[in-house]
Parts: structure tokens; sequence; C-alpha cells
């Protein structure tokens, strides 16, 4: 049987490796929007212009933007279970565009 206090670690601990996946799928995604954009400007000759494609960039943003809200709960989360177990607690940075 396991006791409260080993719970909250044991969600505390899941927490983190959940949020490792989230970041990454997020920057998988952002690959691919980076190659997305960048395929047109490879492609691109005064004789012919390539396509950029609307839906695929639109679909990707809306994945970018549900991951980000998953991101953002389990940083609630695990901070929450931090404050209970005493363990350290997700510090966001945010980094301004140019």
């Amino acid at each position: 049987m396991t006791t409260s206090d080993q719970d909250t670690i044991y969600q505390y601990q899941d927490g983190w490796d959940l949020l490792g996946v989230a970041v990454m799928v997020r920057g998988q995604l952002l690959r691919e929007l980076e190659h997305l954009v960048k395929i047109p400007q490879e492609a691109s000759r005064i004789e012919s212009i390539a396509e950029f494609h609307v839906g695929t960039a639109q679909a990707l943003l809306f994945e970018l933007s549900v991951i980000g809200d998953d991101i953002a709960t389990l940083i609630r989360e695990i901070n929450h279970y931090a404050e209970r177990c005493g363990k350290p607690r997700v510090e966001v940075i945010e980094k301004k565009l140019h």
C-alpha cells in the first residue's frame, strides 16, 4: 500500500515525464512548420512559384496550440505536486520575439 506522500511524488514524476514528451512533440511540430515555410523559399525562381500549403500550416498551428495548452496544464499540475511534496517547481522563462 502506498502513502499519500508517495502518490504525490509519483504524480510529480509522471508529470515531468509527460512534460518531457509534450515538449519533444512541440519541438517536432515547430520543425515541421519551419520546414513547410522554407520549401517555397528554396524552390522559388523567377520562372516558377512554389505553393505554400496553407491548410497544412493551419493544421500544424492548431496542433501547436493544443500542445501548448497541454504543456501549460502539465506545468500547473507539476507545480501543484511540487508544493505538496517539496520538490523543485517548473520554471517558465518567457522569450521575447524579435
